[in-house]
């Protein structure tokens, strides 16, 4: 009988589409049944590498074999990837199978993993389409009973490939070049650049400048205090005839006075007078937000939570694939098809049920819903819908950031279809002496929609009306209780926080703030709602950026190599602008109104351009001497700026050394060291207090520069440290304890914000650093070197800990029970990612002392004919390539010919040499 095989994305997708249509057996690595045969990659399985013939062996990092640009690229096996691609290899190859399903994720990605598995192994059996928005059972059999053709997302095919081959063309030769003319002696690591990496640093880079370049001004604003009858209310002066002058506008405003003797004059001239008030209100409705796509979702995650763009991706992935909870969220769009509405009227039946939101949606259900038109659109609703809610109602089990991102989605979900949230905006005018005061609030009259998310607090000041009868004309008289002057500092732009960033890389850079101009343009932004996580991360684990709080905040070198890339007119690599034109091309090649044969060879010609510029510029052009920045305090010559630092120069344009060793480094204690701050140091020998220093434990602080004998000193303000640079978040604690600790020491396994650990591990720990500091408080003063106290064995603490991050990844508390458990060990566990930024997956084990260790799925070698054991490592998408690929070995006889060779993998059976004979690498 005839069979068709189905190829998921991961192993847990390819069991559930086993539940939901029930009737199959396992057999080792895939299922079967009557009339499917199903089996998954693990992500990606297959990179892109330079054939052979192409791929030079030594000096690959040579000027003289760059750019690397071959005439076609051939795919091979990804590390641990070699026996998955085997089991597939014998699937397709069996005559009962006569066609194959896509069911990798809907999506760009996906249909590139499922294209080059099919590349790779040679087959041209025909193939079906599988697209889902919800992995409920339900999803999946109404999937499956609306197959189409797969040559119906060619586009989508060639737009994926074109992408993957891009980012390897500019990714690869980029890094290369900038890495030979940038990296210092001391560097170990690489100078990376990616077509989507570079100008989303940009992005970041171009903030700081501006924050670091801002010279704070001080100015005054006038406030009073008035009582209309028992009410009190605050006014601000302002002048209502000003008008900011051009390129001013974000500093100077109406109710600033920078000019201290105006501002006496102000005070004397109101002080002891009469004041009248007047007002206007008007009512205001303020509409429902949409619902979620990925992007709205992560930037809400951020401002809400303080979550990471990857953590709030991971859990809306685990809300969709491990709970069913959520439709597919890896969405761009924010409307739901115009059929959905049976759907819609379904989860909303299931939520009035019984819940947490039956109230909520009980009154949707009797009353009708809002924003219908605006929500049930098929012109925006892309190759997914927005994220809503299953219908399915959560059990007691979901809980940490599974329970929050599902309660911030259904919450939205319901939202949407509320009335508005109707206010009473207030403007308020208090006249004394001729002089005008504002006083503005805003009043919730009714919280419709604010109250299923929970915001029905007021914002402003209460304005209560002024006493009926007042005189329109000249207002009602009212008393001055107080005035006072308040001095103030103009602040510079706040720094980006990732909330932020996503919202510019959606927008290519543009600042806009309303969310349906940025929705117009999304098609011109960086990247995908898919891949702008890992981007952010990406930078981060190539020391580009680093979290400090909320905010994002780009290096030292970071800062560099967006500036070299300037100087020597690669604009195009660090441009958000023209990076959002080359996205919006891959949708005209998805689209077919683009050929991708012309998107490549536009792509060549940059390669091209990039890696002639980065190899031909001079260092003496990138820093030209036109302006100095001031005197040398040494020897009096002018300082200017140079790649590393600032220094004197004998003669303007001269790079010939001086004797002088005077120097200020671009990177003092991890704040960069701009020109603006250069030029007040160097003219005034000190500076006024700076924020943006960070200390060795990672916590940020203010201080002032000062020159002394020709150094540059810092000195700290006391007081001032805040934000922590870390890459550890904090979760939410579940106080109940976890069970008993597997270490056998008698005591309960807790959660806190960042671990799970043994209680009676956590008090000796606190108990030894007691001792610790009384121990080296008691030691005298004068002793150079302190000795240092040490737990004897007896007083060593319980060691089971298992933090709450793992490699980025966080560790649920169900996960965490399983790793305490009567195993010891979890299940495998996928989406880790290592400190060189690629994915994995493991089994978590406690180790001996306690402390968690990697474990990798077993390969275990199979009677003749048995299907072998998979490596479950998944690959993710990356929009970047890496700074090497790997250079594939020769082999004979599999699917992974000319791939690499794993360190203890099986050696290939008979079986498949038969079958991998003819699957060496293909061209793409």
């Amino acid at each position: 009988m005839a069979k068709k095989l189905i190829i998921a994305e991961k192993p847990s997708v390819a069991a559930d589409i086993a539940r939901a249509l029930g009737g199959f057996t396992r057999k080792g690595d895939y299922y079967e049944s009557e009339r499917y045969v199903l089996s998954s990659a693990v992500g990606h399985l297959l990179e892109l590498v330079v054939p052979d013939k192409y791929d030079v062996k030594r000096g690959k990092w040579s000027f003289k074999h760059l750019p690397v640009i071959p005439p076609h690229f051939e795919l091979a096996p990804l590390e641990k990837s070699e026996q998955r691609l085997n089991v597939l290899l014998r699937l397709i190859k069996r005559k009962d199978v006569t066609a194959l399903v896509n069911a990798c994720d809907a999506g760009r990605e996906g249909e590139l993993i499922f294209r080059e598995i099919l590349e790779f192994l040679e087959s041209d059996k025909p193939t079906k389409r599988l697209w889902l928005q919800s992995m409920t059972a339900d999803s999946i059999r109404s999937g499956f009973g609306a197959l189409v053709d797969g040559h119906q997302y060619d586009g989508l095919g060639a737009a994926a490939s074109c992408r993957s081959k891009s980012d390897w063309l500019i990714g690869m030769n980029a890094t290369r070049a900038l890495t030979r003319r940038l990296k210092g002696r001391k560097e170990k690591t690489a100078w990376s650049a990616g077509r989507v990496q570079t100008p989303t640093l940009a992005i970041v880079v171009d903030r700081e400048l501006e924050v670091l370049a801002h010279v704070p001004r001080p100015y005054s604003q006038l406030q009073a205090k008035f009582l209309a009858g028992d009410l009190e209310y605050l006014g601000t002066w302002f002048d209502p005839s000003f008008t900011a002058p051009e390129g001013e506008e974000r500093e100077q405003r109406d109710d600033r006075i920078f000019e201290s003797e105006k501002a006496n004059q102000l005070l004397e001239l109101v002080s002891g007078k009469a004041a009248a008030a007047s007002e206007t209100r008007k009512p205001s409705r303020e509409t429902a937000p949409p619902l979620y796509d990925l992007t709205s979702l992560q930037r809400e995650g951020n401002r809400r939570f303080g979550w990471s763009a990857r953590r709030t991706l991971n859990a809306a992935q685990r809300c969709y694939e491990a709970h069913k909870l959520l439709t597919y969220p890896r969405t761009d769009s924010r409307c739901l098809p115009n059929d959905y509405r049976a759907v819609v009227d379904g989860v909303l039946q299931a939520f009035s049920g019984d819940g947490p939101f039956q109230a909520e949606a009980t009154a949707l259900v009797e009353n009708g819903l809002e924003n219908v038109e605006r929500t049930f659109d098929d012109a925006k609703v892309s190759d997914h819908f927005a994220i809503i809610p299953t219908g399915k109602v959560p059990d007691a089990n979901l809980s940490g950031d599974d329970q929050r991102l599902f309660d911030l989605v259904a919450r939205r979900f319901l939202a949407n279809f509320h009335p508005p949230a109707v206010w009473t905006r207030v403007e308020r005018v208090t006249e004394v002496a001729g002089q005008l005061f504002r006083s503005r609030a805003r009043t919730l009259d009714e919280p419709g929609w604010r109250a299923v998310i929970g915001q029905t607090e007021q914002e402003d000041q209460a304005l209560p009306p002024l006493a009926p009868g007042q005189d329109e004309a000249n207002g009602m008289p009212v008393r001055t209780a107080n005035l006072e002057l308040v001095a103030e500092k103009t602040k510079p732009l706040a720094r980006i926080t990732e909330a932020r960033l996503l919202s510019l890389m959606e927008s290519a850079g543009a600042d806009i703030e309303d969310e349906e101009i940025a929705a117009a343009i999304s098609e011109k932004g960086i990247g995908t709602p898919a891949t702008r996580a890992d981007i952010i991360e990406n930078l981060i684990a190539k020391g580009y950026l680093v979290r400090a709080g909320k905010s994002l905040r780009p290096t030292v070198k970071g800062i560099r190599l967006v500036d070299v890339l300037r100087r020597i007119k690669i604009d195009r690599l660090a441009s958000a602008a023209l990076t959002g034109e080359l996205e919006y091309d891959l949708r005209r090649v998805e689209r077919g109104s683009m050929k991708a044969t012309q998107f490549m060879d536009e792509i060549v010609e940059y390669t091209k351009q990039i890696v002639d510029v980065a190899v031909s510029f001079q260092y003496e052009d990138l820093y030209p001497d036109e302006e100095s920045l001031g005197k040398c305090p040494l020897c009096g010559r002018p300082v200017f700026e140079r790649s590393w630092f600032y220094r004197c120069l004998e003669i303007p344009g001269s790079t010939e050394e001086t004797d002088c060793r005077f120097r200020i480094w671009k990177d003092k204690s991890g704040r960069y060291m701009d020109r603006q701050t250069v030029r007040i140091l160097l003219d005034k020998g000190e500076t006024d207090e700076l924020e943006g220093f960070a200390a060795r434990d990672g916590r940020t602080y203010s201080a002032r520069l000062t020159l002394e004998d020709g150094d540059v000193v810092i000195h700290g303000i006391a007081g001032s440290g805040s934000e922590r640079i870390t890459e550890a978040p904090e979760y939410e604690v579940n106080e109940e304890p976890l069970g008993p600790c597997p270490m056998g020491c008698g005591s309960q396994v807790v959660e806190t914000p960042t671990q799970f650990q043994c209680q009676a591990g956590i008090a000796k720990t606190a108990e030894n650093a007691a001792k610790a500091r009384a121990f080296e408080e008691s030691q005298p003063k004068e002793l150079k070197r302190r000795k240092r106290w040490k737990a004897p064995p007896e007083d060593q603490p319980c060691g089971l800990l298992l933090p709450r991050t793992v490699c980025k990844r966080e560790i649920t508390r169900e996960e965490a029970l399983q790793f305490i458990g009567p195993n010891k060990k979890t299940e495998l566990l996928t989406d880790f990612t290592s400190r060189f930024g690629r994915p994995f997956s493991a089994m978590l084990f406690v180790k001996e002392n306690g402390r968690h260790g990697f474990e990798f799925a077993p390969r275990v070698k199979k009677e003749k004919g048995a299907p072998p054991e998979a490596a479950e490592g998944a690959s993710t998408p990356n929009e970047d390539a890496p700074a090497e690929p790997a250079t594939p070995r020769k082999r004979k006889g599999t699917a992974a010919a000319k791939a690499p060779r794993t360190p203890g993998s099986r050696k290939p059976a008979a079986s498949d040499k038969a079958e991998g004979r003819k699957a060496a690498r293909r061209k793409t």
